[in-house]
C-alpha cells in the first residue's frame, strides 16, 4: 500500500501539473487565433501574406501544445483511477485480514476460557447439592446445570461456524463484523434550585415545570427558591429553624381544602400590601365585599334589671 499510495501521490501531482499547463496552452491558443482573426478583419490580404502565414503557424503550434497536454491529461487520470482502485484493493484486503485474525483470537480465547467456566460452573453446582434440604439452594444448582450443559450445546455449534466465518472474512465471502456500538454517556440535567419553608399559610405555587402545587398549613413546603424568598418575605412561612415549626408541625393533620378562600396563591401574591408579616395576608385571600344595602337605624325596647 505505501508503493501504490506513493505512485498515487506522484500521478496526482503531475495530473495537476498537466491541468495548469493545458489551461495557459488553451489560453495561447484563443490569443493566437484572436490575432489571426483580427488580421483577417484588417489587415491588406493580397500584401501580408508573409504575416498571415506566420499567424496561422503560431495558431497550429498552440493548437498542438494544448492537445497535447489533454491527451496527456486523459491518460494521467486514467492511470490515477486504475491506482485508487488498487488501493482501495489493497486496504479493504489488509481490513479483512486484520479482522479474521482478530476473530480467530477471539475464538481462541473462546475456547480457552470456556472449560474454566463449564469446571467452575460444576463445582459450584456441586456444592450447593449438599445443601439439598435447602428449596433455594437446589434451585441453583440444578439451573447451574441446566445452563452449563445448554452454554456447551450451544458453544459446540457457534465455534464451528465462527471459524468457518475466519476464513469467508478474509477471502472476502463474508463481510467484516461490524464494531460494537459505543453506548454514549447521557449527562443528568442538574436539578433546580429550591428551599424548604415552614408553612404558617396555606397556598399554592407552581414549580419549576410550571405545575401547580398545593403546600398545607403547618406543614414543610419544598418549591423554587424565588418562591420560598417571597413566601417568607410576606410572612406567610418562616424557616425550619423557627420555633413555631416545632410547637405547629403537622398539627392540623392533614385537614385541607386546597380550594379554601383563604389558600395564597404565591404566584399572583402582591408584595406591596403587606411588609408587617402574617397579619395582612388574610387581604390578598380572595375575600369579597357583600353589598348589604344602606345602612338601618331604628330602636328596640330592652328591659332593664
Amino acid at each position: 500500500m505505501e508503493k501504490l499510495e506513493a505512485e498515487l501521490g506522484s500521478l496526482r501531482a503531475r495530473a495537476e501539473t498537466l491541468n495548469s499547463r493545458h489551461s495557459a496552452a488553451e489560453a495561447a491558443h484563443d490569443d493566437a487565433k484572436a490575432k489571426l482573426q483580427r488580421h483577417h478583419l484588417d489587415a491588406d490580404l493580397d500584401a501580408d501574406d508573409k504575416a498571415r502565414v506566420k499567424l496561422e503557424t503560431a495558431v497550429a503550434a498552440c493548437a498542438v501544445t494544448r492537445d497535447g497536454y489533454a491527451n496527456a491529461l486523459v491518460e494521467v487520470q486514467a492511470k490515477i483511477t486504475d491506482a485508487e482502485q488498487k488501493l482501495a484493493a489493497e486496504r479493504a484486503t489488509a481490513e479483512r485480514k486484520a479482522a479474521s485474525e482478530k476473530l480467530a483470537r477471539d475464538l481462541d480465547a473462546i475456547e480457552q476460557a470456556l472449560p474454566d467456566y463449564l469446571a467452575a460452573g460444576k463445582r459450584f453446582a456441586d456444592t450447593l447439592e449438599e445443601l439439598h434440604f435447602h428449596h433455594e439452594s437446589g434451585a441453583m444448582a440444578r439451573f447451574i446445570g441446566n445452563c452449563a450443559t445448554q452454554v456447551e450445546v450451544a458453544a459446540g455449534f457457534a465455534l464451528v461456524e465462527l471459524r468457518g466465518m475466519v476464513d469467508a472474512i478474509h477471502d472476502g465471502v463474508a463481510p467484516i463484523p461490524a464494531a460494537k456500538p459505543v453506548s454514549a454517556s447521557v449527562s443528568a440535567p442538574e436539578p433546580s434550585p429550591t428551599r424548604t419553608v415552614f408553612m404558617l399559610k396555606s397556598s399554592h405555587y407552581r414549580d419549576h415545570d410550571g405545575r401547580k402545587r398545593f403546600a398545607g398549613q403547618w406543614e414543610d413546603a419544598t418549591m423554587p427558591v424565588t418562591t420560598a424568598q417571597r413566601a417568607l418575605r410576606m410572612g406567610v412561612a418562616v424557616l425550619v429553624t423557627d420555633p413555631k415549626r416545632a410547637r405547629l408541625r403537622g398539627t392540623r393533620g392533614g385537614d385541607f381544602n386546597p380550594n379554601a378562600s383563604d389558600v395564597v396563591n404565591l404566584d399572583k401574591i402582591d408584595e406591596d400590601i403587606s411588609s408587617s408579616g402574617i397579619a395582612d395576608v388574610p387581604r390578598v385571600g380572595n375575600f369579597q365585599v357583600i353589598d348589604r344595602g344602606a345602612a338601618r337605624t331604628g330602636t328596640i325596647s330592652v328591659t332593664r334589671l
